[in-house]
């Protein structure tokens, strides 16, 4: 691997890091706003959960799966550098999305929360 690929890994490794603090960061600020043990996991067509999962796998899954993938993409990139800049495309796809999926699934577990009724 020359310079520059350990350049180009560098800077993702920093975007890594900072997909990840920002999906903890989430967790921690919405998980505040959820008071659930266990909360929805999925929706389905009509709105409903479809099903749910125990709170702290909720809150983290998130951050499991994005440091999961990226792990695995940037361990490809390491052992396959002509396809360096493939596989970081991927890496940085894949913090993008899980951070926007964190983001729209903590609220839509606050929103839920909101309208069941009180019990």
């Amino acid at each position: 691997m020359d310079i520059a690929s350990g350049d180009v890994i560098a800077a993702a490794l920093i975007a890594l890091a900072l997909g990840l603090a920002f999906i903890a960061g989430c967790a921690v600020y919405y998980g505040r706003r959820i008071s659930s043990r266990r909360i929805p996991m999925q929706w389905g067509p009509d709105g409903e959960p479809t099903w749910f999962a125990p709170r702290l796998i909720g809150l983290w899954s998130s951050f499991g799966v994005t440091a999961a993938l990226s792990a695995f993409l940037l361990g490809l990139a390491c052992l396959e550098p002509q396809k360096l800049t493939a596989l970081i495309v991927a890496t940085v796809s894949v913090i993008g999305t899980n951070m926007w999926v964190q983001v729209h699934h903590l609220k839509r577990v606050i929103r839920w929360q909101a309208e069941r009724p009180a019990t």
